[in-house]
């Protein structure tokens, strides 16, 4: 099975468990706004986390430049900082972003969490 086809059945496999326990939940006396607030809490996280995986491939860091101590010969000899190769920096910067399986099914998880929290508020 590819890796792709594993992930969107692992995912298909949580969302239908979420929706099991809420029915089994639901079946035991919980109200449904408790559950829709949870479904819709739930959701929110999962977006919150597949935007931040998004943003940790995205360089923006690339070119800040860290501090280091110079060593005593370093110090003594005077030698300048190297200088930063701008082009490399130029390069990392404007790579497209990647759009990752596992964030593509954290946010189609989510928005079907937060689409089944207002459903069940209706």
């Amino acid at each position: 099975m590819k890796q792709k086809h594993r992930l969107a059945l692992g995912s298909t496999i949580g969302l239908l468990i979420a929706i099991l326990v809420g029915v089994i939940l639901w079946l035991l006396g919980v109200s449904l706004t408790k559950l829709s607030d949870v479904y819709f809490m739930i959701g929110l996280a999962l977006i919150v986390v597949g935007v931040v995986m998004q943003l940790s491939h995205a360089h923006l860091f690339a070119g800040f430049r860290r501090r280091r101590k110079k060593t005593y010969k370093e110090k003594a000899a005077g030698t300048p900082d190297p200088k930063m190769d701008t082009s490399n920096i130029a390069i990392k910067k404007n790579e497209p972003l990647r759009l990752s399986d596992w964030n593509r099914w954290l946010w189609i998880d989510g928005a079907v969490l937060i689409v089944i929290a207002v459903v069940i508020t209706l």
